[in-house]
């Protein structure tokens, strides 16, 4: 770009030059022809010289003695500007040009946009009139000129910058100022100001947006306030957070909001606690243990949580303590002796010092110890029959008496026993059958004899008959009489011979 001003600007100084040259050969001319004229007639008008050495007078001549005055001599116009790099310079081209450079780097782009025309047009366009004016000058060829002349342009130029800087700064800090103190005419007047300076800078057009905002935010501000006053938290919240969210440089309201949350974590956790204490009063775990939760997300540290803690504890064992207990009573209802055990015994670990539970598990024992032994006793009824056995049976029935009347089925098998021992000591009519000649006899009763139809009485059971005779093998005959016979036969004869 610079090149091209200098090329232009030199192709219209050597139109300048040609014509200024042309006009100064005329002149000199024209100077020249007078000057001939002039002398031509001074020649002729002078005496003619006498022999001797005498001047001979002459008409165009002054007489002897007469003054004689020199002819007046034109003034010489000025020579013409000498061509360029004819003259020494101190400076040389590209110092200018360097010179021009550092001017169109570092300020041009500053003074020629609109926003600097807006500050101060005349300055703008006298800018521009020195810079063509040091470009004419280093067309020219007077390089020591165009050098000065760029010298002062850059000085102005930094002084004109710094000031329209300095002017567009000022507009900024009073938009900054007006905007904090929440003035939004005089805010928006001097971001005005600053963007007519420069329109396209971010922090200009940053500053204006939330100017623009500064209606909205100080109506939230009001409302903020009355929320206040109204004590309504959550809606002075929320507000805050919008103020905030619109500008984020009102730290006042970033630590109220740090305040409003403090003061509802508070509220939140009395009304869990409240709602705790209710489900507590209501023995509800479910709702005690949602309440703890809450309780201890917000503050687990807290006396109040970890007594919440224990009180959910100590609920959640009374309950499950009064289920065992409920179903142990359930089961005993039911008969069902075992199963009450195995409920009384879980509630037992849980308040091992309960009297009442204690008392109830020694009464299942002594149901369940005495049910056994009379159903040990219905197992094997046949030995009811002997002596130590039955004694044994009849005072199972008598301790496990007073209990059947706790338990049904312990009842019915004291009575079941009762008659197993009335049935098995029942003596049944045996008829023994022999042929007088073997002796009979009962293992382990007694003796029948030699017999040939003879009548005994033995208790239901099973026993062996022996026939002996000489000279025969001994004969062994097993019976088995039940409860249920009225009489049997058994006949026992030795006829076998050795």
């Amino acid at each position: 770009m610079l090149e091209k001003k200098l090329e232009e600007a030199a192709r219209k100084s050597r139109q300048q030059l040609i014509i200024l040259f042309t006009s100064v050969v005329i002149l000199t001319l024209g100077a020249l022809a007078v000057y001939v004229i002039l002398q031509y007639d001074f020649r002729a008008s002078a005496p003619v010289a006498e022999s001797g050495g005498e001047k001979e007078s002459s008409p165009d001549r002054p007489d002897k003695g007469e003054q004689i005055t020199a002819p007046a001599v034109t003034e010489q116009p000025a020579p013409p500007p000498a061509a360029p790099g004819e003259t020494v310079q101190a400076h040389s081209r590209d110092e200018v040009v360097q010179a021009l450079g550092v001017y169109e780097q570092d300020y041009e782009t500053t003074i020629s946009a609109a926003g600097f025309a807006a500050w101060n047009a005349p300055q703008q366009a006298e800018f521009a009139a020195a810079k063509d004016r040091v470009i004419t000058s280093l067309a020219n060829g007077q390089t020591d000129r165009a050098f000065d002349e760029a010298g002062q342009l850059l000085a102005n130029a930094a002084t004109a910058v710094d000031a329209f800087e300095a002017a567009f700064t000022d507009a900024m800090t009073a938009a900054e100022v007006a905007y904090h103190a929440d003035d939004y005419n005089g805010a928006l007047g001097a971001v005005n100001r600053a963007l007519a300076l420069k329109g396209e800078d971010a922090a200009a057009n940053t500053l204006k947006q939330k100017i623009s905002s500064l209606p909205e935010i100080l109506d939230l501000i009001e409302k903020a306030r009355i929320a206040n006053v109204e004590n309504d938290l959550e809606e002075e919240l929320a507000l805050s957070q919008e103020i905030l969210r619109l500008d984020d440089s009102r730290t006042a309201y970033r630590e109220r909001i740090l305040e409003i949350e403090s003061a509802l974590r508070e509220r939140q956790y009395e009304r869990i606690l409240a709602a705790a204490f209710d489900a507590l009063k209501a023995e509800n775990i479910s709702k005690t243990e949602a309440a703890y939760q809450q309780a201890s997300a917000l503050f687990p540290a807290r006396e109040e949580t970890k007594n919440l803690a224990a009180q959910l504890k100590e609920l959640k064992r009374k309950v499950t303590f009064r289920a065992f207990v409920k179903d142990g009573d359930a089961a005993i209802k039911k008969d069902d002796w075992p199963a009450a055990m195995g409920f009384y015994q879980n509630a037992a670990a849980l308040y091992p010092d309960n009297a009442q539970v204690l008392e109830t598990i020694s009464l299942i024992e002594q149901i369940l110890r005495h049910d056994a032994e009379v159903r040990s006793f219905l197992q094997q009824p046949e030995r009811l029959s002997a002596a130590n056995i039955r004694s044994r049976a009849e005072q199972a029935v008598k301790d496990a008496d007073l209990f059947g009347a706790m338990s049904a089925s312990l009842g019915r098998n004291v009575e079941a026993l009762e008659t197993a021992i009335v049935r098995q000591n029942r003596e049944i009519d045996v008829w023994v059958l022999s042929d007088k000649q073997t002796s009979v006899s009962v293992r382990s009763v007694g003796q029948v004899g030699q017999v040939d139809r003879y009548k005994i009485r033995l208790k239901p059971g099973q026993y062996i008959f022996e026939g002996k005779r000489e000279g025969y093998r001994t004969k062994s005959v097993a019976v088995t009489i039940s409860p249920e016979d009225s009489q049997i036969e058994v006949t026992v004869i030795s006829d076998e011979r050795i």
